[in-house]
């Protein structure tokens, strides 16, 4: 009788085992399947600068561009795009930039988005270029761009992140360079705490070459940057928390990058070779 108790407890210990080993299993693939993209393997990093404090006192060329970008909503229109970009004219440039927005300087092509910035008058600015927003918002994820830039004195591209709801805080800045330090990119997240404004931010050293991938992993405690697959900086510090909609531009001129002069080439190009957005949630926008 005792024997008969013993393998009936052996047993249910037994059945028990495999369904929380079933149970973990479940658990650990559920969680692959949602973050499998992001990745976490450590690699070596090099940094130029990071610093955490008031934008009062950062360095100049780290512009809360959401702050105004904000101003400037309802004076846009768009009149091209696809399911995904919406293509923006503007003539109202901010920071003293020159250029003027023109639909007719983006070209969208599967993957690939083209702005073309050009020297050339339209009402009067001095020069023309391209912005695009994405169509929808996303909350957390896997943001990837594989980009090409040209070089030249007064040249500023950029893939950043601003709320849906319009508001100019949190920031996140997943690539800036300006074109005459074209070796050198910068991540920067901009927030608000404590009825302060602060920036978090990185600049790295990159080598020169024809295409470079930058990505941002978000979660709800981080914000990773990685450089051609390789983590460059993280920080906990003002992570968004709210769906955020994406926007690429080149713009011209302004007072980080200062103006172009005789040895900045025109036409030049900002191009995205391709992307991978992976949101963790996702909603469109108005």
């Amino acid at each position: 009788m005792n024997r008969r108790i013993l393998e009936k407890h052996l047993l249910l210990l037994f059945l028990g085992g495999i369904m929380l080993v079933s149970f973990m299993e479940l658990k650990n693939n559920i969680e692959k399947i949602r973050v499998e993209h992001l990745g976490n393997q450590k690699q070596e990093t090099k940094f130029l600068h990071q610093n955490n404090t008031n934008p009062d006192d950062i360095k100049k060329h780290i512009i809360n561009k959401g702050e105004l970008f904000s101003m400037k909503m309802h004076s846009e229109k768009a009149e091209k795009g696809n399911d995904h970009w919406r293509i923006i004219e503007r003539k109202n440039s901010y920071n003293n930039e020159l250029q003027f927005y023109s639909t007719n300087n983006v070209e969208l092509k599967d993957e690939r988005i083209v702005i073309t910035s050009k020297k050339e008058t339209k009402e009067d600015n001095e020069y023309t270029s391209g912005l695009v927003e994405s169509t929808n918002a996303y909350k957390y994820g896997f943001f990837e761009f594989t980009i090409q830039v040209d070089e030249g004195k007064g040249l500023f591209p950029a893939i950043w992140l601003l709320p849906i709801n319009d508001e100019p805080l949190p920031e996140v800045d997943i690539f800036e360079m300006i074109g005459s330090e074209p070796q050198i990119f910068y991540g920067v997240v901009h927030y608000k705490e404590n009825g302060g404004q602060y920036a978090d931010y990185f600049e790295y050293e990159v080598s020169k070459k024809q295409q470079y991938s930058v990505a941002l992993k978000w979660t709800q405690e981080n914000l990773l940057w990685i450089i051609d697959e390789q983590e460059v900086y993280a920080t906990s510090k003002g992570v968004p928390n709210e769906y955020m909609f994406l926007i690429i531009n080149q713009a011209i001129g302004g007072n980080w990058p200062g103006n172009p002069d005789e040895s900045t080439i025109f036409p030049n190009k900002f191009k995205i070779l391709s992307y991978k957005i992976e949101p963790i949630f996702m909603k469109g926008r108005d």
